[in-house]
């Protein structure tokens, strides 16, 4: 396997990863003058590696980091004044979205892996929590950007998210994602 100078591997966690978990379907939460970011995720090792990135990037939070929740597991950061500047970013009133001129990183690619990403029966699928609105498209386009051309998913069609094919995509995918993180076996795409 080829080394990727562009892959998380490679990468300095930072806050912006956490735009990954976004993409995937996380929230902000404000809570008074401070943020945090929440996800539930379909399983325990995704949990586990959400709770890990988070401290890596010194937002864990101590107190119930991981709870079973009705549809997997629940992860969140700690309430921190440090996620107040990501949390504006994203939201616009009760709306949330991408920022102007939204760039994924990839440490952020990884956490949008960990948090909704998993190998299907053609390919890779990153889930996104709607089709069709900001946050689908701009994932689309990050995708695309990295050259990673994928294909829109509606819910029907095993969606809503992104399916990459090609052989050649999904190596570099590999290549870009980095270590197979503890669990996720067949969820990770292999380079």
């Amino acid at each position: 396997m080829q080394f990727s100078l562009f892959g998380a591997a490679a990468a300095q966690p930072c806050l912006d990863d956490l735009d990954g978990v976004l993409l995937g379907g996380g929230h902000w939460v404000r809570v008074g003058p401070d943020a945090r970011l929440s996800a539930v995720v379909a399983d325990r090792w995704r949990a586990d590696a959400l709770h890990t990135a988070f401290w890596e990037r010194g937002v864990g939070e101590t107190a119930a980091p991981i709870v079973a929740a009705e549809e997997g597991w629940a992860v969140r950061t700690a309430v921190t004044p440090v996620l107040v500047e990501s949390a504006a970013r994203w939201t616009r009133g009760a709306n949330q979205g991408p920022p102007a001129g939204f760039t994924v990183t990839p440490g952020g690619l990884r956490l949008w892996a960990i948090t909704a990403g998993r190998r299907d029966e053609s390919g890779y699928l990153f889930a996104t929590a709607e089709p069709d609105d900001v946050v689908h498209s701009a994932a689309g386009s990050q995708l695309s950007r990295l050259g990673l051309a994928a294909v829109s998913l509606t819910a029907r069609g095993g969606g809503p998210g992104w399916r990459i094919t090609s052989v050649k995509r999904l190596r570099r995918l590999g290549e870009l994602l980095g270590e197979i993180p503890l669990g996720a076996g067949a969820d990770w795409p292999s380079a």
